[in-house]
């Protein structure tokens, strides 16, 4: 029983081993028993930093009303960046 399961584990891991590399740099801990320091850290970072980019983004739109060109790139910019935070916190 116990080869049978370690054969499936390493079978699942070379299968999605990138997957799941991508959602660990995307800061989603998957299949992680316990996080490091500096994981944290970094899933700290990359949080406070994507959420102030999109906040400033916002804000950025506010203030540049005036001009319209400016104004259309950064709501275009901020639709996609907000539907990727979305996702994130879904998968989160």
């Amino acid at each position: 029983m116990k080869r049978k399961g370690t054969q499936m584990e390493r079978l699942s891991e070379s299968r999605f081993g990138s997957v799941v590399l991508l959602f660990r740099i995307a800061g989603i801990p998957l299949k992680i028993k316990k996080m490091s320091t500096i994981y944290t850290i970094y899933m700290i970072t990359v949080i406070f930093c994507t959420s102030t980019t999109v906040v400033g983004m916002i804000f950025d739109v506010y203030i540049h009303r005036d001009n319209l060109r400016h104004a259309v790139t950064n709501i275009r910019v901020s639709i996609g960046s907000l539907n990727i935070v979305w996702i994130w916190c879904y998968c989160r």
